[in-house]
């Protein structure tokens, strides 16, 4: 085993320019934020605290949450348990030793400011005044991960899986900081989907992640339940695709989309979304999304259109016109400031935007200004065919029409778009993904390309997929500052989550990662759908290397028999996750 443990190392160094991951770690390497100046004034000392947690008297659920996590955790680290107030009847004052979460009288009298147009939604605003902390942000989310900011920055919490958390302990003295702090993340929504964070809205606000529905009347594919075949068919033929064939009366043939020229059908289908955007006062969004087959109405009227504008600009023309009449019912409603956004696909047959492409300039420009999005309106956009073992910009990706498609849409949707990219081999679960080398690039194009939401589509039905636990943590870091050093995160991850065994995990980590090189370098591309780029196959997993890659767990286990008899339940614990891990080579 050790003989090519510096081998790996060495090749992914030389391959990838990412840094070696270490092969043997005494102690975790610490992710940390630029230290903070530390003031005179004692946040805790000689095990007791003068400090008292403060929220709004009408909080929301979002700071009740953030204020029982950090009471949580406080105690956690100190043993003192802070008391929990409102700010009922309560003004700001410099000495007063306050923890303010959320837009609290003593936020509104500090003289700091915050801003929902600079913040965003999830942006934070963390500033010591005086002996008062202020935990802030653009919304009441914003404010919840200003709190987990100061955990961080006091008491070095980090946050590894659901049930796996790093904070410091036995504190009996600590001084207060000097914070002043402004985060703005590199995407406004965040969704890394995996399972562990579809199982634990705990775990997703630890790690600053939302789900990928939330806030959504529907999701993904969604104009067949806006317009059910089964209710209008029958009556409406014209409104859905032409590939649809009604004989005597039966459905033989059910129609695969709808026919997004039929001024009738979209009547019909604006009066229902409105119907339930009204139904759902508490939701922001809804997709109006075509359904998961690649095919697109070929009506005379459809096509006479398409030869135009592209089945996108088809698109275009009928998502504007419904978020119009939505528009205008909001406005004409009893709260007309609700924002509310019709999000649609650039997937499949509308994939490529609405756009013209010089190729001297190399520049794409929208076809007219009637494809262009309203305000209301925000294109998600789902390059399915991508290589993303490389980067959105690569060789292949650019042949195989991928660079083309982000680079289109930036052209038309500026300031409008959505990305839903993928981690996973759909046919083969247990297989882990290979985008280690290309994940912060891609991230990094697509702040470039002025992402406001990005979903990571991974294995969110089943929590054993392969390397899912490592991927929950290191992406949704990613996600939230693609400057962080992925080398570290992983390092940082395998510590912590595998504690005595880190070190044989990471021989299989690097083991798997070197071979992926050597695979591209014979031309496989890691493609997320059909059969994944023919990865399921005994020339890659040869019987050696999977022997190799079962000694790495071998040697975990062996690692954690100590815990055997001293502590039994992380042993069990530990067992577990390499057990879950080792499922790859199993099904293998």
């Amino acid at each position: 085993m050790k003989s090519w443990k510096k081998a790996i190392c060495l090749a992914l160094a030389l391959t990838l320019g990412l840094g070696v991951i270490s092969c043997k770690k005494e102690k975790a390497p610490v992710v940390t934020e630029p230290e903070d100046p530390v003031t005179d004034t004692y946040l805790v000392r000689d095990g007791a605290s003068e400090y008292t947690v403060v929220i709004p008297t009408d909080a929301g659920t979002d700071i009740q949450f953030a204020a029982g996590e950090l009471q949580m955790f406080f105690r956690e680290a100190t043993g003192v348990e802070l008391p929990i107030v409102t700010d009922e009847g309560r003004t700001f004052s410099e000495s007063d030793k306050v923890l303010s979460i959320g837009d609290t009288t003593i936020l509104r009298g500090s003289g700091v400011t915050v801003s929902a147009a600079e913040l965003g939604t999830d942006g934070l605003r963390l500033v010591t005044q005086g002996d008062t902390v202020l935990m802030a942000g653009g919304s009441d989310t914003g404010a919840m991960y200003a709190a987990y900011e100061f955990l961080e920055r006091t008491f070095n919490f980090e946050c590894y899986a659901s049930d796996e958390y790093y904070i410091d302990t036995e504190v009996t003295e600590r001084f207060l900081k000097t914070f002043n702090v402004t985060e703005v993340p590199a995407f406004a929504r965040r969704s890394v989907g995996l399972y562990s964070y579809t199982a634990s809205r705990t775990f997703r606000n630890r790690m600053r992640q939302q789900l990928f529905d939330e806030g959504w009347i529907y999701w993904s594919h969604s104009h067949f339940k806006i317009m059910p075949v089964e209710e209008y068919y029958l009556d409406h033929p014209t409104w859905y695709s032409s590939d649809g064939v009604i004989t005597d009366g039966v459905i033989e043939k059910e129609p695969t989309q709808l026919c997004l020229t039929n001024d009738e059908m979209r009547a019909e289908f604006t009066k229902n979304v409105i119907e339930l955007m009204d139904a759902n006062p508490d939701c922001g969004y809804i997709m109006l999304g075509q359904e998961d087959v690649r095919t697109f109405c070929g009506c005379p009227t459809c096509a006479a259109e398409t030869a135009i504008y592209k089945e996108s600009g088809v698109m275009m023309h009928f998502v504007n016109k419904v978020a119009d009449d939505v528009q205008a019912h909001i406005d004409a409603s009893d709260n007309p400031d609700r924002k509310f956004y019709l999000c649609t696909f650039g997937y499949h047959r509308t994939e490529k935007a609405p756009t013209n492409y010089n190729a001297e300039t190399g520049e794409y420009t929208p076809i007219d200004d009637t494809v262009l999005p309203r305000d209301n309106v925000m294109i998600m956009v789902a390059p399915i065919s991508t290589c993303y073992a490389h980067s959105l910009y690569d060789d292949c990706n650019v042949s195989n029409g991928s660079s083309e498609i982000v680079k289109s849409w930036k052209a038309v949707a500026s300031g409008h778009l959505y990305f839903w990219i993928y981690n996973k081999f759909f046919s083969h679960y247990f297989i882990p993904y290979d985008n280690f080398g290309s994940v912060v690039d891609n991230y990094k194009i697509l702040q470039e390309l002025g992402a406001q939401f990005v979903y990571h589509q991974g294995n969110k039905e089943t929590e054993a997929g392969g390397l899912q636990a490592l991927n929950s943590y290191v992406q949704a870091k990613l996600m939230w500052n693609p400057d962080l050093n992925p080398t570290e995160l992983v390092e940082n991850f395998a510590v912590h989550y595998y504690k005595a065994a880190s070190d044989a995990f990471l021989e299989y980590y690097n083991l798997l990662r070197m071979n992926y090189v050597l695979w591209e370098a014979r031309g496989f591309h890691a493609y997320p759908t059909g059969d994944g780029g023919g990865i399921f196959d005994a020339n890659y997993w040869t019987r050696d290397y999977l022997d190799q890659l079962d000694a790495c767990f071998d040697e975990m286990t062996s690692a954690i028999d100590r815990y055997r008899y001293t502590d039994a339940d992380l042993y069990e614990t530990l067992l577990q996750r390499i057990n879950v891990e080792r499922c790859t080579v199993w099904y293998l």
